[in-house]
């Protein structure tokens, strides 16, 4: 492979501050709001021009993991709260005790940017949007500065304490934190996806509905479409005049743009494909693509390696820890890695594929699970500690999101959107203690942010 040498050249600093956030989605936007309200001079970095991630980029619908495993007892309050009245008020979710009675808030993505927007103004936090992290400059096993890149050019930003919450770690692994990635035997990680918009659904009975459902079941069975389930018709998101499934998988590495770039173009021709086909079932003449995400939705990626690392069985068992600062009860719901389509859902030992798949061969009986062993205990929930936050090697990092410390089975839980809301939330309360007290994150007190959370509505 060729190489291209830069020359050396002078950054100009852009801004300093307490803490910098990058990633202005689930993970960093609570997490930037909540270190601003404590005090701290935040600097929030996004690479699009709105925040909210994967819950405004992606479409996706609805957030879970706000109540307990199999029941209406809300474990995830506080900002995820707060942004939901805060949408509830501009008709873009319901109010948060209906929320409560759903298995997902149910949102547009419209109204979370408008009050993402609002609470990180309201708060005080320094916004760079169109920007993205290029790199780090590291001294002393600490970040002293993040490289950024936008149409400005390249500059430079600097913070006493970074909060990584890009989804894939990008700024960990830039800055030499030791990180981890995909199921432990071959490094394969969870399949992409996209949520769709389909319009001109109107006039379509339910038979319609449902005739068209075991057409495009047929359609899949034969080999003709890449989704894993045939419910094109589901409603997910706030409003009932479009449909808004999450069907189309993808198999692939998010950190490596030749696979995102082969996930994009595969699933917007797949979903074209769509279209085409259900036009021509009775009652889906009119049938458009209304809308398809601004990006791929990765599932899983990099993890950091922190002080502990959340498995399966934490998940599984409903585990609780002393250094607990958020709640999870979503699944180990792993989504094929290997991209497989109908008529497999999940990687399990139900698998249809079962032995004529050599990953499945490789991983049964050593850690795969049964359909019946996926999910914490009824009405539970599991504790997501601190010491998954915390990186090693870089002092003062922490990681939020997505991309905290957690297996492959760990991560499949953890990863949905209200777990990350509560992570984010902790993440910027522990970073306002630390520059609070000129200490890195690791050395806060522990009880002192659990204290802090519960006043400020968090449930832990």
């Amino acid at each position: 492979m060729k190489t291209l040498i830069e020359p050396q050249h002078t950054l100009d600093i852009i801004a300093e501050a307490d803490i910098i956030v990058a990633g202005g989605g689930p993970g960093g936007l609570p997490a930037a709001i909540a270190a601003a309200r404590h005090g701290a001079k935040v600097l929030l970095i996004e690479r699009y021009g709105f925040l909210g991630g994967l819950a405004t980029a992606g479409l996706v619908t609805p957030i879970l993991g706000h109540t307990a495993s199999r029941s209406h007892t809300p474990i995830v309050a506080g900002l995820l709260k707060e942004m939901t009245e805060r949408m509830h008020a501009l008709d873009g979710a319901p109010g948060w005790e209906d929320a409560c009675q759903e298995w997902g808030i149910r949102f547009d993505a419209e109204a979370f940017k408008v009050i993402a927007d609002q609470m990180v103004k309201d708060a005080g936090v320094d916004l760079l949007l169109h920007t993205f992290v290029a790199d780090t400059i590291v001294e002393d096993n600490a970040i002293k500065a993040l490289v950024i890149e936008s149409k400005s050019g390249r500059q430079a930003v600097m913070g006493n304490i970074i909060i990584d919450a890009t989804g894939d770690a990008d700024v960990a692994f830039r800055a030499g934190a030791p990180i981890q990635q995909g199921r432990e035997f071959d490094g394969q990680v969870e399949s992409m996806g996209s949520f769709i918009h389909i319009g001109g659904i109107e006039r379509t009975t339910g038979g319609q509905q449902a005739a068209a459902r075991e057409s495009l079941r047929a359609a899949m069975e034969a080999g003709e479409f890449r989704f894993y389930g045939n419910g094109f018709t589901g409603s997910n998101d706030m409003h009932r005049d479009h449909f808004s499934p999450n069907m189309t998988r993808w198999p692939g590495d998010p950190t490596q743009a030749r696979d995102l770039t082969r996930a994009e173009v595969g699933v917007r021709e797949q979903v074209w494909k769509l279209r085409d086909f259900l036009r021509k079932q009775p009652g889906f003449e009119n049938a458009y693509v209304q809308l398809t995400s601004l990006q791929i939705g990765p599932r899983e990626s990099r993890q950091v390696i922190g002080d502990y690392i959340l498995t399966g069985d934490d998940v599984q068992q409903g585990r609780k820890f002393a250094d607990a600062v958020a709640r999870g009860s979503w699944w180990i719901d792993i989504h094929c890695p290997l991209g497989h389509t109908y008529p497999v859902h999940l990687c399990i030992v139900e698998c249809p594929r079962q032995a004529t798949c050599p990953f499945w061969a490789a991983e049964h009986d050593k850690t795969m699970r049964t359909q019946a062993d996926l999910y914490p205990p009824d009405n539970d929930w599991y504790d997501i500690p601190y010491r998954s936050l915390t990186a090693q090697k870089i002092h003062n990092l922490l990681v939020s999101g997505r991309c905290i410390s957690a297996t492959h089975q760990g991560m499949a839980g953890a990863r949905v959107m209200g777990t990350c809301i509560a992570i984010g939330q902790a993440a910027g309360t522990a970073a306002a203690l630390a520059a609070r007290n000129h200490i890195s994150p690791r050395e806060i007190d522990v009880s002192e942010l659990r204290a802090i959370l519960t006043d400020d509505g968090a449930l832990i």
